[in-house]
């Protein structure tokens, strides 16, 4: 009897001393962690914690408040430094772009009715255009300035008091070497009355150019030409886009 409760005492002796091993090791396998909380500026908080999370261990934890746009940091020194430099770097003020936008009426015309708008803007690139184009007159309707910030959305209406067209851009800006490139993503749109014979309908957003185009800060480039009623008259879209430093 005395033998069994002895043995039984040396297993739990066993049992204690190896928890007791056991616990210490992971104790000390357990690293050092690093806590930091940093505000961002420009990009939403959430959006910035998915691109952080790559980089977590399994011991780190990224919570974040983006009312606050505060994102709490917890891992280990290294993970953590790593961590704010990834921040630093796609936390950085959006580039602002200015387009100058024309349209443009191009008409057929007769032989006797030839000519670009005095003072249009666009008359040399227009001159080179009319070349490919079977148009004979060119007038300006109308020159808006718009200014948006990259990858956002601007919408607005566009075209004068005779005429009234939806135009929405799409900014991209791209550093190629010592050259400003813009991508941009261009549409324009207008609404119409479409005769159904005994009753008109009204069409919305109906879409005249849509396309994406890339340029160089500073050119004017023409961007697209829509037929309008029948093909006696065309709509021509020219933008100039710069890079605001």
């Amino acid at each position: 009897m005395k033998k069994s409760i002895i043995g039984l005492l040396i297993i739990f002796l066993f049992l204690g001393f190896s928890t007791s091993l056991y616990a210490s090791q992971e104790k000390k396998e357990r690293p050092e962690l690093k806590k930091e909380i940093v505000k961002v500026k420009y990009i939403k908080a959430v959006k910035a914690v998915k691109l952080l999370h790559v980089y977590a261990s399994m011991y780190g934890r990224i919570m974040y408040d983006d009312d606050l746009k505060l994102i709490t940091i917890i891992d280990t020194p290294e993970i953590v430094d790593k961590m704010l430099s990834v921040v630093k770097e796609i936390d950085i003020k959006p580039v602002d772009l200015v387009f100058t936008v024309d349209i443009i009426l191009g008409l057929k015309g007769d032989k006797s009715a030839e000519g670009i708008g005095e003072g249009m803007p666009a008359a040399p690139l227009l001159k080179e255009l009319k070349k490919l184009l079977n148009y004979r007159v060119f007038k300006l309707i109308d020159t808006s300035f718009i200014r948006v910030q990259e990858n956002k959305y601007s919408e607005q209406r566009v075209g004068g008091t005779n005429y009234d067209f939806k135009l929405r851009l799409n900014p991209r800006y791209i550093k190629d070497e010592n050259v400003d490139i813009i991508q941009l993503e261009v549409e324009l749109f207008h609404d119409r009355v479409v005769n159904m014979g005994p009753s008109l309908k009204r069409e919305t957003n109906v879409p005249l150019i849509e396309t994406v185009l890339t340029i160089k800060s500073g050119d004017k480039s023409v961007v697209g030409v829509s037929k309008l009623n029948g093909g006696d008259k065309a709509l021509i879209l020219i933008i100039q886009g710069k890079v605001i430093k």
